[in-house]
């Protein structure tokens, strides 16, 4: 029998409990899940697990670059708020449910400073099976050959969408590592050979996978091209987990028309506060 209230794991394997409670809401724990397996050999992650007095888990928090909240009642929400009061953590973004991130924020925010920025509306959109549309016969696994032009679009684009230029190194890393997996798609173009496609699938956990980075060479936008990687990518990544879902600004209204052409449907509500 697991022991009533807030259990604290750092280093160590995570049970498969926590897993199965994520597994209950597979687009949106899938990050959380993803990170969490990888608990084990990280030495600045830690994973929260909140249990009733009838030892049913309630709350799971993974807190490490990010910090990512499963909350299913108000109880395991206000023992996080106690834990975070006591310790001191770093993180870039506090990324979950809508409601969560701010119940939470609510409750913490005098303990941090003012965010940097704040996505209040980020639509989680899913799509278990294939695609509506065609995907792209030019779109495929990069390789370590490509890596170089890899970094520089995804680059620019996440500093596009963030608003802030990542540590290149770490950035590089996490390439090469996405790219090994066979994770990275891209396609190029047929005149100058350029990348004019690039996503990754950045974590597959909870019984999902999520797309990340997807990018379009602005010159090459308007012609479908997005749409059509996208759907290659659902076809390609349906051998790592039998549901796709991705996350889009509310605001993107180009992004998610392509989107939902390609068959993603909304399922949840998302917020993310950056530092």
């Amino acid at each position: 029998m697991s022991a009533v209230g807030l259990e604290v794991i750092r280093g160590l394997n995570v049970k498969s409990q926590v897993f199965n409670y994520l597994a209950t809401a597979p687009e949106v724990n899938c990050f959380l899940s993803s990170r969490a397996q990888l608990l084990e050999k990280s030495k600045n992650s830690t994973v929260l697990v909140y249990r009733n007095s009838y030892s049913e888990i309630e709350g799971v928090t993974y807190i490490g670059g990010n910090l990512i909240p499963a909350i299913s009642t108000r109880a395991a929400l206000l023992s996080l708020v106690d834990h975070l009061r006591s310790k001191q953590y770093k993180f870039s973004s506090i990324v979950g449910e809508s409601r969560t991130v701010f119940d939470l924020w609510e409750l913490i925010s005098h303990l941090y400073s003012e965010p940097r920025a704040i996505r209040q509306s980020q639509p989680l959109l899913s799509l278990r099976g294939v695609p509506k549309i065609s995907g792209n016969p030019l779109v495929h696994p990069a390789t370590l050959a490509d890596l170089d032009e890899v970094v520089e679009v995804g680059i620019a684009m996440f500093t596009a969408e963030v608003g802030e230029v990542p540590d290149h190194a770490d950035y590089r890393s996490r390439s090469i590592e996405l790219i090994g997996a066979g994770r990275t798609l891209i396609s190029r173009a047929l005149d100058n050979g350029k990348i004019i496609f690039k996503s990754d699938i950045g974590a597959i956990g909870a019984g999902a996978y999520q797309i990340h980075g997807v990018w379009v060479d602005p010159a090459h936008r308007g012609k479908g091209l997005g749409s059509a990687g996208v759907a290659t990518l659902v076809e390609y990544g349906n051998r790592f987990a039998p549901i796709a879902s991705l996350y889009v600004n509310d605001f993107n209204h180009a992004a998610r028309a392509s989107y939902h052409k390609v068959g993603f449907e909304k399922v949840a509500e998302l917020a993310t506060i950056f530092f």
